[in-house]
């Protein structure tokens, strides 16, 4: 960016970060038409060409065209004055609650501290809630099969372990006993 000449004796003055800096002119120009600045939009509209026939089918799809152009900035237009309420409403609300937020509970505790003990209390309680449901899980069905058994529907059956004892001794036949030869 190029400074104006600076007067001998005096340091040109360089623009902080804070302010905000301008274009030097009007907006670039980019295309050869001249387009209205929007801002001065109230004078009188430019002139229209006149219209070519009636009956021109080509004139009446742009006729078409434009009016379906219109109705859409209409919807637009309607869309972000609905925006542009539900924003301020937000705001609005922002503010009232960033008010409550630095007021302080009857116990003098800021109020987004009670709000983080109260949601870990929350969680703590959810938690044991539960371990609650699963113990009272398991309780039930010992319940059930305490009951099984009071019928007598379930049989128990023991196994004694076997005794570990020497090989059988070896049975003699009359075969056995015969003289031998």
């Amino acid at each position: 960016m190029d400074y104006p000449p600076v007067p001998k004796g005096k340091q040109p003055r360089i623009p902080t970060d804070d302010e905000p800096t301008e274009m030097p002119g009007a907006y670039p120009q980019t295309s050869q038409i001249q387009w209205p600045d929007v801002r001065y939009a109230s004078g009188p509209p430019p002139e229209q060409p006149a219209p070519r026939a009636a009956g021109d089918p080509a004139v009446e799809r742009l006729l078409e065209w434009g009016a379906g152009i219109d109705r859409s900035i209409v919807e637009i237009n309607r869309k972000l004055d609905f925006l542009l309420l539900e924003t301020k409403d937000f705001r609005g609300m922002e503010a009232h609650y960033r008010a409550l937020l630095r007021e302080q509970t009857s116990a003098g505790t800021a109020l987004p501290n009670a709000c983080r003990r109260l949601d870990a209390h929350r969680q703590s309680l959810l938690q044991t809630v539960q371990r609650l449901d699963g113990t009272v899980n398991q309780i039930e069905g010992l319940a059930l099969d305490i009951e099984r058994l009071r019928e007598g529907s379930e049989v128990t059956v023991s196994i004694k372990p076997r005794r570990k004892s020497a090989p059988p001794p070896p049975r003699h036949t009359h075969h056995d006993l015969a003289p031998e030869m």
